[in-house]
């Protein structure tokens, strides 16, 4: 096969465990564009802060953000969105600020989240320590701090404050509590007016019913008049599995569950050891060139 549009997903894949691009990925990523093909980011991630990540990286490329609810090109420019109907969105985050979990909801105007957020997960915290006294979770407790106070969150008291003029794409839920998260989970898995994804070990996701990185694939791939044959897509969790099923060719992570690498085609190596660049330079026919 021919590769001409490559789509990458970031958490897992393109960023190492240190949530950074590496000087080999991005090198892959140029030579692949040099080459004519078009690559493109596909994440979970609302579509600022992937501006963000590739401008530190000083990549420009399309991206297919939060879960394929939305496409913009390299200029930033809207192509699609599939908004979450506002009714049953509201529904979702009632619920959760009813039963103190903490959220994140992307839209056109950025990322929302309620201020007691953080004390929310500290809480929980507090509570599985007093029967597990793992030192894993005050590590997560921490980073997810780091990430709440430096990812420039649009700061709310509920909901209710968000602007009924705003498109809503994505519900994130998380809760390092398990028995909690599944119960948030089985409350949403069989909804059908909005699909539940699951992008992380202690979250899920709710979106439009027709939004999915497959589906968003497509749409860039005719978008760009690029038969899905001829695309390739890298993973490693199960929001990426719609477009590993789809793409002419799915590449999974060498750390992705072995579930998801069970949809794939060829398994790369893990995020830490350029697995990105290893399928990209792959396709190409190329040999990734030595440090």
């Amino acid at each position: 096969m021919t590769v001409k549009l490559i789509a990458i997903d970031l958490d897992g894949t393109l960023l190492s465990a240190h949530t950074h691009v590496s000087e080999t990925n991005i090198q892959a990523i140029r030579t692949a564009q040099q080459e004519g093909i078009l690559v493109t980011i596909a994440t979970g991630r609302e579509h600022g802060n992937v501006r963000e990540i590739l401008q530190a990286s000083g990549l420009q490329t399309p991206v297919i953000s939060s879960n394929g609810s939305v496409i913009h090109d390299e200029q930033k420019k809207q192509l699609f969105a599939l908004p979450l109907d506002r009714q049953a969105a509201n529904e979702v985050l009632q619920w959760l600020e009813s039963n103190e979990y903490y959220y994140q909801v992307h839209s056109d105007r950025g990322i929302y989240t309620v201020n007691n957020s953080h004390q929310l997960l500290a809480m929980e915290v507090d509570r599985l320590l007093s029967t597990d006294p793992d030192p894993s979770l005050l590590k997560m407790l921490e980073a997810m701090q780091f990430h709440h106070e430096n990812a420039g969150f649009l700061r709310i008291s509920s909901f209710t404050e968000i602007p009924d003029q705003a498109d809503l794409y994505n519900v994130m839920a998380l809760s390092l509590d398990s028995e909690k998260l599944q119960i948030g989970r089985d409350k949403f898995s069989n909804r059908d007016d909005m699909t539940m994804v699951i992008s992380g070990s202690h979250n899920f996701e709710m979106e439009h019913k027709q939004a999915s990185k497959g589906f968003a694939l497509q749409r860039l791939a005719e978008h760009f008049n690029i038969a899905i044959e001829d695309t390739m897509a890298i993973g490693d969790n199960y929001n990426d599995v719609s477009m590993l099923q789809i793409a002419g060719k799915g590449v999974a992570m060498g750390n992705a569950d072995l579930e998801v690498q069970s949809y794939a085609d060829e398994v790369t190596k893990n995020n830490e050891e350029d697995g990105v660049a290893h399928a990209i330079y792959k396709a190409m026919g190329m040999t990734i060139p030595s440090v």
